[in-house]
């Protein structure tokens, strides 16, 4: 009796400390996102700047840049959207764009977006990621693999020797933890070119 007790505090403990992730998974499950379709000729050739966008898993961040590699620096962008890894390849360039979130944080924790990711484990091959540049010229990715990897595993760093146009989204799992990360590839596909701003210099 005395361990289902402890059992049932812990499980209250850490669905209090996670309501915000349970809560998107719930939401996700019984209400998932209907995104309307946009033939090519209305997508917009701007939108707004600085933005990630994954339409069918109802996820929409401001994209933070820091200027270090630097743990304090990244939990204090982390309040505000989701953070571009200093050093690799911003939106629309060859390389690789490393981009992180969080899936849970701390209820407690200052920042709107402490579950920005969650749902990110729900992805499919084949889903599209709109990246906005600093001058709001979005870039279309298509997802191509999504996997758990070890924590320390920095290969997904890599920028591939610059040859293709290729996206990386992180975040921590499983939930509460930092033991792995689960992490989505996406790349541009080669025989396309992501729109320009007709008006840009």
């Amino acid at each position: 009796m005395r361990l289902l007790l402890v059992i049932a505090v812990f499980a209250a403990l850490v669905l209090v400390l996670n309501f915000g992730y349970f809560w998107k998974q719930a939401k996700f499950a019984f209400q998932k996102p209907q995104p309307l379709p946009i033939a090519e000729e209305q997508k917009p050739l701007v939108i707004e700047k600085s933005v990630v966008i994954v339409e069918s898993l109802g996820i929409k961040a401001p994209l933070q840049y820091v200027d270090e590699a630097n743990e304090e620096v990244y939990q204090k962008a982390l309040q505000n959207g989701v953070v571009h890894y200093p050093g690799t390849a911003k939106p629309g360039e060859y390389g690789n764009v490393y981009i992180f979130g969080h899936s849970s944080d701390n209820a407690w924790s200052p920042g709107d977006y402490k579950t920005v990711f969650a749902l990110l484990p729900h992805i499919e091959i084949g889903a599209k990621i709109v990246v906005s540049d600093q001058a709001g010229n979005p870039y279309e990715y298509t997802v191509i693999e999504a996997k758990v990897v070890g924590a320390k595993d920095t290969q997904w760093l890599d920028q591939g020797e610059y040859k293709k146009k290729r996206l990386t989204l992180q975040t921590s799992y499983p939930i509460g933890t930092s033991l792995q990360r689960y992490v989505v590839i996406a790349e541009i596909p080669e025989d396309t070119t992501p729109s320009e701003d007709p008006n840009a210099s």
